[in-house]
Formats: structure tokens, C-alpha cells, sequence
């Protein structure tokens, strides 16, 4: 019995291997992961050390270079681990911005009116990079709790026409994954 192989078939499926590869090496370039986080309770507040590891696609870094202002956005949610319910939510924002004139970069905290001058896009990222965050919580009830955080480009910031080619190209995701870091509350 003869078996027919078409060449076409096999050329295509070549092809998708060597797109599914190429595909797969690039995630490996860019993206946000949070990689620790520790809890220290001060009075109504919770103290928040935060270590990510943010990295810009080339597509977003040659955006930034063409003066769109990125914005990092990251998202603490502390829940009560009995039940589950959202205690305080908080979202900051840190805008990223390239000055081609004087060849820096400027990073501005939303919010806190404080603006640094970088002159390297790795230096800016160093400084998101560990976070010192305050979050206002009230007094909490003795239990368990649960902070999860995450950190993302936030898309809904770009130029309009930005927008739309950024919600379906791969070169746009930066999202890391939700984390979860549970801790005890004792009077």
C-alpha cells in the first residue's frame, strides 16, 4: 500500500511549528511577574514590600520612544480568608515617559505628585521594580487574610488608535499572573 504525503500539508504544518516556536521565545523576553511580597501590620495599615520583575516588549519600548506614555498599573486586593470577602481594594499607577530631548526617561506615581528623572528604561523599571506600599485598611478583626496582588500595562491608557491593535496583538501582554500572599491578623 502507498502512502501520499502532500507537500502542501507539510509545508504547512512546518510552518505553524516554526510560528509556534518564534511565538513561544518571545514570551520568554518580556512580561511583569511578581516574585515576593511581605505583609507587616502597622496601625490601620498594612505595610507592603513588593518585588516584581517588569520587562517591556520591543513593540512597547519603540511606543514609548515615539512618546506614548506608558502606564504600569498595580492592583492590591486584601481579603478575608474565612469568607472571602474584599476588605479594601487599592490600584497605583506609575506613568512611564521618554524625553527624547534629553534623552531620559521619567517615571510619575499617580497620586503623589513625585516625578524622578532616569536616564536608562532599566533604572525606571528597577525602581517599580521594589515597591514600598502603604494600604489604608482600617482597624482589622483578629483571622487570616489573604493579599493578592498584580501588575499589568494598563492598555486602556494608550492613544485611541492604540487601543484596539493593543488588545489583540501578543506583544501587548504583559499581565502577570494574579498572586496570592495569605497572612495572620492576631490582636
Amino acid at each position: 500500500m502507498r502512502f501520499y504525503v502532500n507537500p502542501l500539508s507539510t509545508s504547512l504544518i512546518l510552518l505553524t511549528v516554526v510560528l509556534l516556536a518564534g511565538c513561544k521565545q518571545q514570551a520568554l523576553d518580556y512580561g511583569f511577574v511578581i516574585k515576593d511580597v511581605s505583609v507587616i501590620r502597622g496601625y490601620q495599615s498594612l505595610n507592603i514590600g513588593l518585588q516584581q520583575d517588569l520587562a517591556f516588549s520591543e513593540q512597547a519600548v519603540e511606543a514609548l520612544h515615539h512618546g506614548v506614555t506608558l502606564t504600569v498599573r498595580l492592583e492590591l486586593e486584601l481579603r478575608n480568608d474565612n469568607n472571602m470577602i474584599v476588605v479594601r481594594r487599592e490600584t497605583k499607577r506609575f506613568h512611564i515617559r521618554y524625553l527624547p530631548l534629553s534623552e531620559r526617561y521619567q517615571l510619575t506615581e499617580e497620586g503623589s505628585g513625585k516625578l524622578q528623572v532616569y536616564s536608562r528604561l532599566r533604572h525606571v523599571l528597577a525602581e517599580i521594580d521594589d515597591l514600598n506600599v502603604q494600604l489604608p485598611t482600617g482597624p482589622l478583626p483578629s483571622g487570616n487574610y489573604e493579599l493578592r496582588t498584580r501588575s499589568s500595562l494598563d492598555e486602556r491608557l494608550l492613544p485611541a488608535p492604540m487601543q484596539l491593535p493593543a488588545l489583540f496583538s501578543p506583544q501587548w501582554r504583559h499581565d502577570s499572573e494574579w498572586s496570592v500572599w495569605p497572612f495572620k491578623v492576631s490582636v
